[in-house]
């Protein structure tokens, strides 16, 4: 995983962190396209705990971004409370282990890092 500058070509970037290992996207987009995502928001609109976590979750990781450069949106550039991309949200978990949704993804897809090494040196 990598951090971005939040602008790209003079252009908001809302994806902070990006998720270099080939083995967890592929799972985490093999779970998006499950139709998961109906149930997060629903979770989010439901579970007043979940929601909690996510709104500090979505704090730290504005906090993070707005230090390098300050943009409007929460995570992935997403409104606060919302589940716009599960990649975004494993990726700021795996930085921070502050985030319910990207716990929820590492729970869903397993331990996809090990073994080997998504990157080697």
């Amino acid at each position: 995983m990598i951090e971005t500058f939040p602008l790209v070509d003079g252009e908001p970037f809302p994806t902070l962190y990006w998720l270099t290992c080939r083995r967890a996207s592929a799972a985490i987009g093999r779970l998006e396209s499950s139709g998961v995502m109906v149930q997060l928001r629903e979770r989010v609109r439901t579970d007043e705990t979940f929601t909690e976590a996510l709104r500090a979750a979505e704090a730290d990781y504005k906090a993070r971004r707005d230090a390098l450069h300050v943009l409007p949106g929460f995570i992935g550039g997403a409104p606060s409370g919302s589940v716009k991309c599960l990649h975004v949200h494993y990726a700021h978990h795996l930085v921070c282990g502050c985030n319910p949704v990207g716990a929820w993804v590492a729970d869903q897809i397993g331990d996809v890092h090990h073994p080997p090494p998504c990157v080697s040196a």
